[in-house]
Protein backbone atom coordinates (compact mmCIF):
# COMPACT_ATOMS: atom_id res chain seq x y z
CA UNK A 1 0.00 0.00 0.00
CA UNK A 2 0.99 3.49 0.24
CA UNK A 3 4.69 4.35 1.88
CA UNK A 4 2.47 5.68 5.41
CA UNK A 5 4.58 4.08 8.08
CA UNK A 6 4.90 7.39 10.55
CA UNK A 7 1.92 8.73 12.40
CA UNK A 8 0.88 11.62 14.15
CA UNK A 9 -1.65 12.42 16.87
CA UNK A 10 -1.82 10.53 19.99
CA UNK A 11 -3.60 7.21 20.92
CA UNK A 12 -6.60 5.53 19.19
CA UNK A 13 -6.73 8.54 16.66
CA UNK A 14 -3.32 8.37 14.67
CA UNK A 15 -3.49 8.99 11.44
CA UNK A 16 -1.08 7.66 9.11
CA UNK A 17 1.32 10.41 7.15
CA UNK A 18 3.60 9.28 3.73
CA UNK A 19 6.67 8.87 4.97
CA UNK A 20 9.21 9.63 2.27
CA UNK A 21 10.49 7.10 -0.43
CA UNK A 22 13.63 5.57 0.38
CA UNK A 23 16.98 7.26 -0.96
CA UNK A 24 17.75 5.60 -4.73
CA UNK A 25 21.75 6.42 -4.53
CA UNK A 26 24.51 4.95 -5.08
CA UNK A 27 24.95 4.85 -1.48
CA UNK A 28 21.46 3.11 -0.95
CA UNK A 29 20.82 -0.14 -3.37
CA UNK A 30 17.07 -0.76 -4.66
CA UNK A 31 14.51 -3.01 -2.82
CA UNK A 32 13.72 -6.47 -3.59
CA UNK A 33 10.38 -6.56 -5.12
CA UNK A 34 9.14 -8.85 -2.85
CA UNK A 35 10.01 -6.90 0.82
CA UNK A 36 8.32 -3.93 -1.17
CA UNK A 37 5.10 -5.43 -1.11
CA UNK A 38 5.14 -7.48 1.84
CA UNK A 39 5.99 -3.79 3.90
CA UNK A 40 2.97 -2.34 1.68
CA UNK A 41 0.67 -5.79 2.56
CA UNK A 42 1.85 -5.45 6.12
CA UNK A 43 1.19 -1.36 6.12
CA UNK A 44 -2.51 -2.11 4.35
CA UNK A 45 -3.60 -4.51 7.05
CA UNK A 46 -2.58 -2.26 9.47
CA UNK A 47 -4.65 0.27 8.24
CA UNK A 48 -7.61 -1.58 7.49
CA UNK A 49 -7.46 -2.71 11.34
CA UNK A 50 -7.13 0.82 12.45
CA UNK A 51 -10.40 1.74 10.24
CA UNK A 52 -12.28 -1.62 12.05
CA UNK A 53 -11.29 -0.11 15.42
CA UNK A 54 -12.35 3.71 14.59
CA UNK A 55 -15.13 4.83 16.30
CA UNK A 56 -15.86 8.38 14.82
CA UNK A 57 -17.68 8.40 11.46
CA UNK A 58 -15.79 11.50 9.95
CA UNK A 59 -12.36 9.90 10.69
CA UNK A 60 -13.73 6.92 9.46
CA UNK A 61 -14.57 8.49 6.05
CA UNK A 62 -10.85 9.86 5.84
CA UNK A 63 -9.28 6.70 6.99
CA UNK A 64 -11.18 4.92 4.43
CA UNK A 65 -10.55 7.71 1.77
CA UNK A 66 -6.81 7.25 2.78
CA UNK A 67 -6.79 3.34 2.64
CA UNK A 68 -8.85 3.47 -0.78
CA UNK A 69 -6.15 5.37 -2.12
CA UNK A 70 -3.29 3.57 -0.88
CA UNK A 71 -4.98 0.06 -2.04
CA UNK A 72 -5.56 1.70 -5.87
CA UNK A 73 -2.24 2.93 -6.35
CA UNK A 74 -0.61 -0.48 -4.66
CA UNK A 75 -2.99 -2.44 -6.87
CA UNK A 76 -2.32 -0.71 -10.31
CA UNK A 77 1.93 -0.61 -9.61
CA UNK A 78 1.56 -4.10 -9.04
CA UNK A 79 -0.47 -5.02 -11.77
CA UNK A 80 1.55 -2.95 -14.41
CA UNK A 81 5.02 -4.04 -12.94
CA UNK A 82 4.76 -6.87 -11.18
CA UNK A 83 1.84 -8.97 -12.91
CA UNK A 84 3.54 -7.83 -16.40
CA UNK A 85 7.17 -9.12 -15.81
CA UNK A 86 5.64 -12.75 -14.63
CA UNK A 87 3.37 -12.73 -17.91
CA UNK A 88 3.48 -16.34 -19.12
CA UNK A 89 5.76 -17.36 -16.03
CA UNK A 90 2.41 -17.51 -13.58
CA UNK A 91 -0.79 -19.85 -13.50
CA UNK A 92 -3.02 -17.99 -16.02
CA UNK A 93 -6.23 -19.39 -13.79
CA UNK A 94 -4.25 -17.70 -10.51
CA UNK A 95 -3.31 -14.41 -12.18
CA UNK A 96 -6.79 -13.61 -13.21
CA UNK A 97 -8.30 -14.10 -10.14
CA UNK A 98 -5.59 -11.59 -9.16
CA UNK A 99 -6.93 -8.81 -10.89
CA UNK A 100 -10.33 -9.92 -9.98
CA UNK A 101 -9.25 -9.62 -6.46
CA UNK A 102 -7.96 -6.14 -7.22
CA UNK A 103 -11.79 -5.02 -8.87
CA UNK A 104 -13.67 -6.69 -5.92
CA UNK A 105 -11.73 -4.67 -3.30
CA UNK A 106 -12.10 -1.61 -5.50
CA UNK A 107 -15.70 -2.16 -5.66
CA UNK A 108 -16.50 -2.89 -1.54
CA UNK A 109 -14.21 0.38 -1.29
CA UNK A 110 -16.71 2.44 -3.55
CA UNK A 111 -20.06 0.82 -1.50
CA UNK A 112 -18.30 1.60 1.50
CA UNK A 113 -17.25 4.90 0.50
CA UNK A 114 -21.12 5.53 0.23
CA UNK A 115 -22.84 3.95 3.39
CA UNK A 116 -22.86 5.24 6.43
CA UNK A 117 -19.80 4.67 9.13
CA UNK A 118 -20.38 2.07 12.07
CA UNK A 119 -24.10 0.81 10.93
CA UNK A 120 -24.17 -3.04 10.81
CA UNK A 121 -24.03 -2.58 6.70
CA UNK A 122 -20.67 -0.85 6.79
CA UNK A 123 -19.49 -3.17 9.58
CA UNK A 124 -20.27 -6.30 7.07
CA UNK A 125 -19.02 -4.94 4.18
CA UNK A 126 -15.48 -4.19 6.18
CA UNK A 127 -15.20 -7.47 6.97
CA UNK A 128 -15.93 -8.43 3.65
CA UNK A 129 -12.87 -6.37 2.23
CA UNK A 130 -10.54 -7.88 5.15
CA UNK A 131 -11.50 -10.81 3.84
CA UNK A 132 -10.74 -10.36 0.67
CA UNK A 133 -7.64 -8.45 0.97
CA UNK A 134 -6.05 -11.13 3.49
CA UNK A 135 -7.17 -13.95 1.16
CA UNK A 136 -5.39 -11.86 -2.12
CA UNK A 137 -2.42 -10.78 -0.05
CA UNK A 138 -1.75 -14.58 1.42
CA UNK A 139 -1.92 -15.80 -2.44
CA UNK A 140 0.85 -13.56 -3.66
CA UNK A 141 3.26 -14.14 -0.61
CA UNK A 142 2.72 -17.79 -1.15
CA UNK A 143 2.69 -18.24 -4.51
CA UNK A 144 3.40 -14.99 -6.42
CA UNK A 145 6.62 -14.03 -4.44
CA UNK A 146 7.71 -17.99 -5.35
CA UNK A 147 7.34 -17.61 -8.75
CA UNK A 148 9.46 -14.25 -8.60
CA UNK A 149 12.41 -15.47 -6.96
CA UNK A 150 12.09 -18.60 -8.96
CA UNK A 151 11.88 -16.75 -12.07
CA UNK A 152 14.54 -13.97 -11.37
CA UNK A 153 17.43 -13.51 -9.36
CA UNK A 154 18.68 -11.34 -6.58
CA UNK A 155 19.63 -8.28 -9.15
CA UNK A 156 16.35 -8.44 -11.30
CA UNK A 157 14.21 -8.86 -8.19
CA UNK A 158 15.97 -5.40 -7.13
CA UNK A 159 15.43 -3.93 -10.58
CA UNK A 160 11.76 -4.54 -10.58
CA UNK A 161 11.60 -3.47 -7.11
CA UNK A 162 13.13 0.07 -8.27
CA UNK A 163 9.94 -0.17 -11.12
CA UNK A 164 7.40 -0.73 -9.11
CA UNK A 165 8.53 2.19 -6.95
CA UNK A 166 9.00 4.51 -9.64
CA UNK A 167 5.38 3.44 -10.78
CA UNK A 168 3.95 3.51 -7.22
CA UNK A 169 5.38 7.14 -7.18
CA UNK A 170 3.83 8.46 -10.30
CA UNK A 171 0.62 6.60 -9.80
CA UNK A 172 0.84 8.61 -6.18
CA UNK A 173 1.30 12.09 -8.12
CA UNK A 174 -1.63 11.51 -10.24
CA UNK A 175 -3.92 10.54 -7.71
CA UNK A 176 -2.67 13.47 -5.76
CA UNK A 177 -3.02 15.49 -8.47
CA UNK A 178 -6.61 13.80 -9.28
CA UNK A 179 -7.60 15.12 -5.53
CA UNK A 180 -6.69 19.03 -6.06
Amino acid sequence: MERSTATSGTGPHKRFVPSPAPANDASHAPENICDQLRREHEQGLAELDALRDERDERRCMTRLAALRRAWVIHALAEETVVYRALEGVASTERADERFVEHELAGNLFEQLSRARPLTLEWKARLNVLGEVMRRHIESEEDELFARLEQRFAGKELADIGEQFRLAHDKLTLLESAKAA
